[in-house]
């Protein structure tokens, strides 16, 4: 938020600044004037969580809203690896993958969904984790911003 309205607001002064969207990504948790939540049930740092450990913040909110029953053991240690689709870490996150993939496929302009999901593995991932984020943070009312958006 804050980061996204300091780099325009260089650009807009002829500051010699990245060029947003081509030289640099940037990911924030939310609008400048919007404050993250806190609560003894959510990680300390959700944003984060959502960017390194999308499986477990997406079963955990499924958990929370009553959808699956899992007992705590399990949402902290889904069998597997999410590297190998034969285990259910791995199915987990091949499914999380086709998801977020068909989200990003139909709301981005192909050219930006090429550059940011296809071309380096890594910025593919974080922008897929970064779409739950979305979804995990609208029911705070909060809204990650990003840029290119």
């Amino acid at each position: 938020g804050r980061l996204n309205e300091a780099l325009a607001a260089m650009g807009r002064a002829g500051e010699a600044a990245p060029k947003v969207g081509h030289d640099v990504i940037v990911l924030s948790a939310c609008a400048a004037h919007e404050e993250l939540p806190t609560s003894p049930e959510l990680p300390a740092d959700l944003f984060t969580a959502c960017l390194t450990s999308p499986l477990r913040v997406a079963l955990s909110f499924v958990r929370r809203d009553g959808l699956v029953a899992l007992p705590d053991e399990l949402l902290e240690r889904v069998p597997g690896s999410p590297s190998e689709r034969r285990t259910p870490a791995g199915e987990l996150n091949w499914i999380f993958t086709a998801v977020t993939d068909a989200i990003a496929w139909a709301t981005l302009p192909r050219d930006l969904f090429r550059r940011l999901f296809r071309q380096d593995m890594l910025l593919a991932s974080l922008c897929r984790n970064f779409l739950l984020a979305q979804r995990v943070f609208a029911r705070y009312d909060l809204h990650p911003t990003s840029s290119p958006p």
